[in-house]
């Protein structure tokens, strides 16, 4: 199996993420998340998408849920919905979005796929836990459902590695902790079936703890004997 990364762009504007994303493409991403919640305006958003032949994922993360930035939720979902028919194959949202719902029908009139997100910055719930939060993503109609917690120990990477593994036979997932104890759920979470990990395009702009440098990541995998 080929292992998919996808690397996050955090840029404040298009020229910048154009630049981020060369950078990316020359080391190896199978796929690009545009950060809109990192940018000062989204003008060019379009020809940010154009610029690549990559799959790019859109997403303005929510602030409670890891954003760059407080938003007005209002704000922030338009905004969301404004770029998301602007070629992107995936939009990101949070399960916690207020009016999901009805978010989530105005994304499917676009051609981009769902990603439905949920992120823990404290710990790991349990696996139960964790297979409710899938289950109500799928409900949504995510067509892949994420789940990203925060491991304390390594026994909660071990659980985001077991939750792939079961709930990637029902549905599209990626699921991996973050945190020093996490990489390991990061490194080898699409080997237990995920779709995809997340790797920064170069060290000093992690998007979020525990994030290897795309090149530490196939370094890693080199060694393994996975293929990247």
């Amino acid at each position: 199996m080929k292992v998919q990364i996808c690397v996050p762009i955090a840029a404040e504007n298009a020229s910048e993420a154009m630049g981020l994303i060369r950078k990316a493409e020359a080391g190896g991403a199978d796929l690009i998340e545009l950060r809109l919640d990192y940018f000062n305006d989204l003008g060019g958003i379009s020809r940010i998408v154009e610029s690549t032949s990559l799959p790019v994922i859109a997403t303005n993360r929510q602030y409670e849920q890891g954003g760059h930035r407080p938003q007005k939720e209002n704000q922030r979902v338009q905004a969301l919905l404004d770029v998301a028919g602007q070629g992107f194959r995936y939009v990101d949202v949070e399960l916690t979005t207020q009016g999901l719902g009805s978010v989530i029908l105005e994304l499917k009139k676009t051609d981009a796929k769902l990603i439905v997100s949920f992120h823990d910055f404290k710990q790991t719930p349990n696996i139960a836990e964790l297979e409710k939060i899938v289950g109500s993503q799928m409900k949504m109609g995510a067509d892949i459902c994420k789940v990203v917690t925060t491991a304390n120990s390594i026994d909660d990477s071990i659980s985001c590695l077991l939750l792939t593994s079961k709930m990637s036979q029902k549905a599209k997932v990626v699921c991996f902790a973050m945190g020093k104890m996490g990489i390991l759920s990061r490194v080898l979470c699409p080997l237990f079936g995920a779709q995809f990990t997340y790797a920064s395009v170069e060290k000093g702009r992690e998007t979020a703890s525990g994030q290897l440098s795309i090149s530490d990541l196939k370094k890693l995998y080199r060694k393994l004997g996975v293929e990247n």
